[in-house]
């Protein structure tokens, strides 16, 4: 069994006990500032500096975490590296991660084929992503459509 770090990695602060703990932290925070940009508050590209200083306290928990072999941290930092940060090598990465914890993790073998397909252009690589999803959940729809405009 791996041991769970008992401190933020960037501000030290003691964190919740446990793995689950971590990422319950780290998830509650990015919702926050993710409900901040939807209400139109913020922007992700322009976060004010509390806001990004939170974010990069996000990303090091679901680092950690991630690390620890939690498959949900694991996804969120791939959703994170993605679509907030725009770092889609970083975020191959953590959907790899989160399926080496939970091969049966059917959305991050979906968003894997999805930077597979449309960044990489890989797409036997994507292919196989889409089946594997179909594979962990057969009535997963989005994975089915995905396979078909393949």
């Amino acid at each position: 069994t791996k041991k769970v770090a008992q401190a933020c990695p960037l501000c030290r602060a003691e964190l919740p006990p446990g793995l689950d703990g971590l990422y319950e932290l780290a998830w509650r925070a990015h919702i926050r500032i993710q409900g901040m940009v939807e209400r139109g508050e913020v922007a992700w590209a322009a976060l004010p500096a509390a806001e990004q200083e939170e974010m990069d306290e996000v990303e090091a928990m679901y680092t950690e975490a991630a690390a620890q072999g939690h498959s949900s941290a694991a996804f969120n930092l791939g959703l994170l590296l993605q679509n907030v940060r725009g770092d889609f090598d970083g975020a191959v990465a953590a959907y790899r991660t989160a399926i080496t914890a939970d091969p049966g993790f059917a959305d991050a073998h979906i968003n894997l084929g999805y930077l597979l397909q449309n960044v990489r252009e890989d797409f036997d690589g994507a292919e196989a992503a889409y089946r594997a999803a179909i594979a962990a959940d057969p009535g997963h729809a989005h994975s089915h459509s995905n396979l078909g405009f393949l």
